[in-house]
């Protein structure tokens, strides 16, 4: 897994690309929390397109980022999901708390 990074406006955006699963999301949380901190930037979106699976260990990675957006009043927003990503994310619930960019 590889984890990008950009900057649009006030948002933190986070490209990954590979597979989220509890052997990847530890060291991704790390990359992503230290960058979000050194940034000057409140939100974050994250751009999950060329993510290839995910698991629940990606889940809680997208709650965990979510509350230290919302910590700083910020918001989160997840971008192109591929259509098995997004059936995740959906059965999970996600969506009711992270707005889903097609």
């Amino acid at each position: 897994m590889d984890v990008k990074f950009s900057k649009e406006g006030n948002a933190l955006v986070v490209l990954i690309e590979g597979e989220i699963d509890h052997h990847t999301s530890s060291r991704a949380r790390e990359r992503i929390d230290s960058k979000f901190l050194m940034e000057p930037v409140k939100n974050m979106i994250l751009d999950l397109s060329r993510v290839t699976f995910m698991d629940s260990a990606g889940i809680g990675l997208i709650l965990g980022r979510m509350s230290r957006v919302s910590s700083v009043g910020g918001k989160m927003s997840i971008r192109r999901p591929k259509p098995e990503i997004s059936k995740i994310l959906k059965m999970s619930k996600i969506e009711s708390i992270v707005e889903l960019d097609a």
